[in-house]
Order: C-alpha cells, then structure tokens, then sequence
C-alpha cells in the first residue's frame, strides 16, 4: 500500500481520491434513495390494491347475503292464498372507487359475470312464472329462483375467499352458518327434487301411452273389454 500513499502525497493524487470518494458517495446516496423510492412505490401499490380488493369484498359479501335470503325464500300468502317473494331480488352495484384495473384479471372477469347472472336469473324465473307455475303457490316460480340464486351466490363465494386469501381482506363474521353449505345443501335439494319429478312424469307418460294404445286397441276391437 506504500505506493498509494506516495500517490495520495501528491497533487494529482490528491485531486483524484477526492474525486473519487465524492462520486462512491454520491452514487451510494443515488442507489440508497432509488432503493427507498422503489420499496414506497411497491408498498404504497399494495395498499391501494388492498383498498381496491376490499372494495370488492364488501360488495360480494353483501350479495351472498341477500342469495342467502333468495335462496331459502319460499313466499308469504296473501289473503287469497296467493304466494309471493319474501326476498327482495339481489342487485349488485359496483363502488364507483373501485379500480378494476389494480385486481388480476380472471378475478375481474368472474366478478363482471354477476350481473349477468342475476340478469339470466330474474328473466328465467319470469317466464317459468309467466308461462310454467301453477296458482296459488307457483313453487315452479320459487324453486326455479332458488336454486339460480343458490348458485350465484356460490359464485360469488369463491370470489370472496380468493379475495380473503390473496390480499387477506376483512370480511363478515359467519360464526353460525356457513354460506357455502347452505348454497350447495339448497342445489343439491333442489336436484333432487327435480330428479324425483322427472321420474314421476316419466311415470305418467308411460301410463297415458297404455291407456292410448289400450283405446286404439278397443277401437280396432271393441268386442274385447278393456279397463
């Protein structure tokens, strides 16, 4: 190191360490202000983007509360003894705040599904209502409306817990009861009864097809007793 010193010793030598040491401090202070700058850059984008998944998560959180209520809405009678919806039909409208842009896209993109689906639900239930269910109690109408809501509401179910284990938003506290239980409990219901009314009409069709080959049959012959 006796030549650094000699070179230090001199003039030039001087000027030039001086310089150098300003530069290494100088570039120090720009790589430790550009580091500084990149992590307030990332950590205030991950607040916003929690902000913006929060957004999110309060408004599903509230559409599969009032799926809950649809779903397990079987009327009120009126003094006629007509039924109608207890349950107010879900809407969803969207925060005006929320950036669509901070959350990824196949999250976007299921979420912008709802209210199609709520769309698709209401006009099916409709025309089952108008052209399908029976006065006075129009079950066709209600169980055609639960079992679309069951299912929009467990949609939206797996929305909220994406979003819970993304970016751990706070959500409802469902101590007593589980929405995804009741969603899939209520389908599968719902399935199963329209399973034991396809066998049952299945049934019938088969005994008006008997008794129409029968009266064919006694028309070909009607000597022969039929009953």
């Amino acid at each position: 190191m006796e030549w650094l010193t000699k070179f230090a010793a001199t003039d030039f030598g001087k000027v030039l360490l001086t310089a150098s040491a300003t530069l290494l401090i100088t570039g120090f202070g720009v790589v430790v202000g550009g580091a500084k700058d990149i992590f307030t850059d990332y950590w205030k984008r991950r607040r916003q983007v929690k902000y913006h998944a929060m957004l999110l998560a309060v408004t599903i959180d509230q559409l599969i509360d009032d799926c809950v209520e649809v779903a397990f809405d079987d009327g009120h009678v009126d003094t006629d003894g007509i039924s109608s919806p207890s349950a107010p039909t879900p809407k969803i409208s969207w925060p005006s705040a929320l950036d669509w842009t901070l959350l990824p896209s196949d999250l976007m993109y299921k979420a912008l599904l709802l209210p199609g689906m709520i769309k698709s639900a209401n006009e099916s239930a409709g025309f089952i209502s108008d052209h399908i269910a029976h006065p006075p109690d129009y079950w066709e109408y209600f169980q055609e409306r639960q079992d679309r809501f069951a299912k929009i509401g467990l949609a939206s179910v797996d929305i909220l817990d994406r979003l819970k284990k993304d970016y751990g938003v706070d959500h409802q506290d469902r101590e007593h009861h589980d929405p995804r239980e009741q969603f899939t409990g209520r389908i599968a219901k719902i399935e199963k009864e329209r399973e034991k009314e396809r066998k049952q009409q299945a049934k019938t069709m088969m005994e008006l097809n008997m008794k129409e080959s029968d009266i064919r049959y006694a028309l070909l012959d009607p000597e022969t007793p039929h009953g």
